[in-house]
């Protein structure tokens, strides 16, 4: 009886480490200011392509996926926006790394500014300490707006920068101040910390469960 209740214990702890870390890895956000009152919108056809910038933690991590605050204001236009994650050229958007996708404007609101999501095909490891640029490009016509704020309260915001074909490169500080404002958009990346203690925990409980079978 005193076995049985030291296994259900163990379990139980085990079940609640997992409870607690995997809330963690969900939640890893290094660039988020959807909640933010949007100031404007660009539009990516004519200004772009858009992009804006965000820096990983100490750790790196993993891209899970990314959100952007977009628009249609054409419905009767049909066109394409391809999303892309870049490198860093300096203080500018350098090299495509990665495709996100893309999403055709028949598919994005035109009654309101909405978030839209996108992920890698696969697993795409981030360099810890680094910055990297969230792009969005016209792939052909479109009316598709893509939404900035001048709020910089949000997490990551400050000190990033934005991009956009027709002004070029401008600071997220700076541009609050000019009547602009960063791109609003979500980055997901947990850290490798993260992930690895849910791996963990969830190897410990089958383990657990397996030695409590063979006690049986």
């Amino acid at each position: 009886m005193l076995s049985k209740l030291s296994t259900l214990l163990r379990q139980a702890s085990l079940c609640l480490l997992i409870a607690t870390a995997i809330p963690t890895a969900q939640a890893a956000l290094v660039y988020n200011n959807l909640g933010a009152a949007p100031s404007g919108s660009d539009p990516i056809y004519g200004y772009g392509p858009l992009a804006n910038s965000f820096t990983t933690g100490a750790e790196g991590g993993t891209l899970r996926g990314v959100q952007a605050l977009l628009m249609n204001l054409g419905p009767d236009v049909v066109g394409n926006v391809q999303v892309n994650l870049l490198a860093s050229n300096g203080a500018a958007p350098g090299s495509t790394l990665l495709s996100l996708g893309s999403l055709s404007s028949a598919d994005i609101a035109s009654s309101g500014f909405q978030a839209y999501s996108f992920a890698p095909t696969s697993a795409f490891d981030l360099a810890a300490n680094t910055t990297y640029w969230l792009q969005i490009l016209a792939a052909d016509v479109n009316a598709i707006q893509w939404a900035f704020a001048s709020d910089l309260s949000f997490t990551g915001v400050a000190g990033e920068s934005s991009y956009s074909a027709a002004f070029g490169v401008s600071p997220n500080a700076s541009a609050a101040l000019d009547g602009f404002g960063p791109y609003q958009m979500a980055v997901e990346v947990p850290e490798p910390g993260s992930l690895a203690l849910v791996t963990l925990g969830l190897i410990a409980v089958v383990f657990v469960r397996r030695r409590s079978a063979s006690q049986r």
